[in-house]
């Protein structure tokens, strides 16, 4: 029942999404262009009933990029994750769809698109040779702010071919933070999607119930999700297991999550504040230096107690210690990103669980979930000398990848999650998404990092600091590394040489 239910669930949601945002149709013309035989392939469904697909086969942007025969052109790829291009066929029909892709594309491009693993090191010895190195790359979000600052890759608005106001764009470019002014170095990708990379809150149903506490469903249908209701449910959770009397790792608490250094960011970013903070006129300050922010980590600093509120990991172990401390029913909630694995313990447990936002903090009215800064991004090397043909190639790939992402999603909630509400909440995650510039500043500037790191610190590492001297200890530094990434950005900065 779950699944017939799920299916509907998910159909309905994406129609419904995708009639608000889809582009212009062909439908009603008489001729048929030699594009649109062309594009046939792709846009294939079964062969259903004509009202049966009306309702479960959404439909995508039909206006296809201009068909060009590029004459056997190699397109390079520089991805961390070979699967994303040639995955194993069969092996799952997310894995059946990317070959048809890659195949589609190859054949009607004519162009070959091969794999290289991407190496930074490579990257960077490519790029001060001139050498071509890919004719795009791949890699965690983080680096690209590495890549930025070296000047080793160029502003995507200035490859022609690419239309970023494209819906298969801007459904999968969650993080946003790639760019700034007139600039934008990289982005998400329908090819390397983000979504799975938006944190979520996990929640034991099982807790819940024992407790007698409201459902989070219901909390977040209501606008109730709050941080003040979160630190109540923390405190109802705890639980002395062993009835030794003594509170450690083999008792139950409110809290863990995938990362204990993400996870005071996490909460901080979902109580509407920002690290750097853009102003309107492209202005860039320490958003962390308020009164407002101040009032949210020292809120942190109560949500993320270790060993009051926040489940104290055994001395020596890794991070595992924190899903596996949810999975056996010791933490209440557990918050992380659904990419790369981390979470997967979660789908096996025995007790139910369920998915809801990041709770909201004061200083926000709505819900605001990380996108991890080790999301997938796309950029252009600054080498690459063919150009226009890489411009064809990365925007067929992008309309061609369109449907993938409602496959691997409908796989997964077929297969891992245990509710419908929980695939709601899912589906709809995109909307909170957030981040924050400072998670590329930091590759590019020493001092940004130094006031993104003073998140953790004060809150789980060194909760006894005092927030409001520890962020003034750092704020001008802060501020002056602020002046050299916004020059990074702009393509302005000159590095200071020392003079005799």
């Amino acid at each position: 029942m779950f699944k017939k239910s799920l299916s509907i669930l998910i159909a309905l949601v994406m129609v419904l999404g995708l009639a608000g945002c889809s582009g212009k149709s062909d439908q009603g013309k008489s001729d048929v262009s030699e594009t649109d035989k062309k594009v046939e392939d792709i846009n294939q469904t079964e062969d259903v009933d004509q009202d049966e697909t009306k309702e479960e086969v959404p439909e995508v942007d039909t206006d296809a990029p201009e068909v060009v025969d590029l004459g056997g052109y190699e397109f390079v790829v520089a991805d961390v994750n070979e699967n994303r291009w040639f995955p194993k066929e069969g092996s799952s029909e997310v894995a059946n769809a990317i070959i048809e892709r890659v195949k589609w594309v190859e054949d009607t491009y004519n162009c070959k698109i091969t794999f290289r693993e991407h190496n930074e090191s490579e990257f960077a010895d490519a790029v001060l040779s001139g050498d071509k190195y890919a004719d795009i790359i791949i890699c965690p979000t983080w680096e690209i702010g590495r890549h930025v600052g070296s000047g080793r890759i160029m502003d995507i608005s200035n490859v022609p071919g690419v239309d970023l106001t494209k819906p298969y764009w801007t459904n999968y470019n969650n993080t946003k933070l790639l760019s700034y002014g007139d600039k934008i170095y990289g982005v998400g990708a329908p090819f390397a999607s983000q979504n799975d990379e938006v944190f979520v809150m996990f929640f034991n149903k099982a807790i819940i119930e024992e407790l007698g506490l409201e459902s989070p469903y219901d909390l977040v249908e209501k606008g109730e999700w709050t941080f003040d209701k979160f630190l109540e449910y923390e405190k109802a959770a705890s639980k002395d297991l062993n009835g030794d009397g003594v509170m450690d790792e083999n008792d139950r608490y409110g809290f863990a999550a995938g990362h204990d250094w993400d996870v005071s960011v996490v909460m901080y970013l979902a109580s509407g504040n920002k690290v750097l903070k853009q102003e309107k006129d492209g202005s860039i300050t320490y958003g962390v230096n308020t009164p407002e922010a101040f009032d949210a980590l020292n809120m942190v600093k109560k949500m993320v107690a270790v060993g009051d509120t926040f489940y104290p990991k055994p001395e020596g172990s890794d991070m595992d210690a924190y899903v596996n401390a949810f999975v056996e029913g010791k933490a209440l909630f557990y918050t992380y990103s659904r990419g790369r694995g981390v979470a997967d313990k979660i789908y096996e447990m025995e007790d139910d669980f369920g998915i809801v936002p990041i709770p909201m903090g004061k200083n926000t009215d709505t819900y605001q979930c990380w996108v991890s800064h080790d999301a997938p991004s796309m950029a252009v090397p600054i080498t690459n000398s063919d150009i226009e043909k890489t411009g064809i190639v990365i925007e067929a790939l992008a309309y061609a990848a369109q449907k993938e992402n409602d496959i691997a999603f409908d796989e997964f909630c077929m297969t891992k999650l245990r509710d419908d509400e929980s695939a709601k909440i899912l589906a709809d995650i995109n909307q909170y998404a957030v981040s924050d510039l400072c998670f590329i500043g930091q590759q590019m500037v020493g001092d940004i990092y130094q006031g993104l790191s003073i998140i953790p610190n004060i809150c789980f590492y060194s909760p006894t600091t005092e927030v409001a001297s520890a962020v003034a200890e750092v704020e001008i530094s802060v501020e002056t590394g602020i002046q050299e990434f916004i020059q990074k950005m702009m393509g302005t900065y000159v590095e200071e040489t020392e003079t005799e």
